[in-house]
Formats: C-alpha cells, structure tokens, sequence
C-alpha cells in the first residue's frame, strides 16, 4: 500500500503532513539532502528519522534511497537513469568529478566528506581522462556545466576573495557522487559517452532525422 503522510504525521506531533510533503519533494528535486547544507537541514533529518515510510514514497516516482549516516546526506537514486537526454560534456565532466573524488578519498584529503579540487587540478585531470579540454572561465561556459552537477546534487563551483579583493575559484564535489554516480550508473555513462565519441555518430543521427523530417 503507498504510504499515507497524513497516518505517519498523526503518530508525529512536531510534524504535519506538509512537512512530509515538501521534504520528499525537495529529495526528488534536489536529488541529494545534505544535513550540513542549513536550508536542506530539516528535510534530511525527516527523511532520516522516516527511512522506511519515505523508501516507499521514492519507489513510486522510480528512485531509491540511499541514506548515508556517515556522511549524513540521503540521495534519490534513480532505478532508470535517460542518460541519452544527458549532453556530453555533463556526461564527461561527472565521469571526471566521480574520479576526483575517488582521488581525494584515498588520499585522505576530504574535508568533512567533501573534495576541495583546484581548478588547475580539475582542467588536467579532464584532459588526461577525455582527451578533450574544458572550459575554464568561471562565469561563462565552465560555471554552466557545474551549475548542472550543482543541480544534481554533487558538485559546485566555489569563489573566494583574499584581502586585495582577488578572486579564486576552485570546485567543490559533494559526497552524494559515490550515491547518484555508482557502478550502475557509471557503467550507463561511460557507455553513454562512448556512443557520443562514435566518429560517425553525429552523421549517423543527422541522417536519421533527415528520414524522418
């Protein structure tokens, strides 16, 4: 039977049905809670508290939760993932992220669970694993492909200003990746990625939709 938010806030006083509401809500939205994360705080110690009720409020929508107390982050893992809908560069560039932080991680250079990357760092190790070279002016193309991983739940870019007012930016990437870019799905983007590469494969496609137009 799906779950029924107004029998679990009866039996939960401090909470209303709303609260539950908008707490699955911002799971599937934002696709990863971070308790550390103030305006995420509330909903991530719900759904913590809740692990069984909001499992099965997430299996109707097609996702998995994934509730890491270590970290203390809950992820909404999706069952099917379209990568086919995901562009290439958002593709490549969470191959990359997953990779730094599987770096950091066994260099013991996490910071309460998050991996601080330069940007230096990021260009290089994009370059060696894709060949390819990555926009690297914050505020243009280079802060759109990780406003898409910020969207995602698993990275960000990060300005910060020294006394002379000079601007430094390096990357941010959130634990959730080890959640939302898993074996599974590593497996699905990697193949995604591949097929994008196919020498052939834009002309394939433009022939395709030239039949079809």
């Amino acid at each position: 039977m799906p779950v029924s938010w107004n029998r679990i806030a009866e039996q939960n006083e401090a909470y209303t049905v709303r609260d539950f509401q908008k707490a699955a809500q911002r799971l599937i939205v934002d696709q990863v809670l971070y308790q550390a994360n103030p305006k995420q705080r509330s909903d991530y110690d719900l759904v913590a508290a809740h692990e069984k009720e909001f499992a099965e409020a997430l299996d109707l929508f097609g996702c998995m939760l994934d509730l890491n107390f270590q970290e203390r982050y809950a992820a909404a893992v999706p069952t099917v993932t379209e990568v086919s809908k995901i562009p290439l560069m958002h593709t490549l560039l969470a191959l990359v992220l997953r990779k730094l932080y599987d770096h950091h991680m066994n260099l013991g250079t996490l910071n309460a669970g998050i991996a601080g990357v330069s940007l230096s760092e990021l260009e290089a190790a994009f370059q060696e694993s894709t060949g390819r070279d990555l926009p690297m002016k914050p505020q243009a193309e280079l802060q759109g492909l990780m406003d898409a991983m910020k969207r995602w739940g698993i990275g960000r870019l990060v300005k910060t200003e020294n006394l002379a007012e000079e601007a430094t930016w390096f990357a941010e990437i959130f634990p959730g990746i080890q959640s939302l870019i898993n074996e599974r799905t590593l497996a699905m983007l990697k193949s995604h990625a591949e097929l994008l590469y196919e020498p052939d494969g834009i002309e394939k496609r433009e022939q395709h939709e030239e039949k079809d137009s």
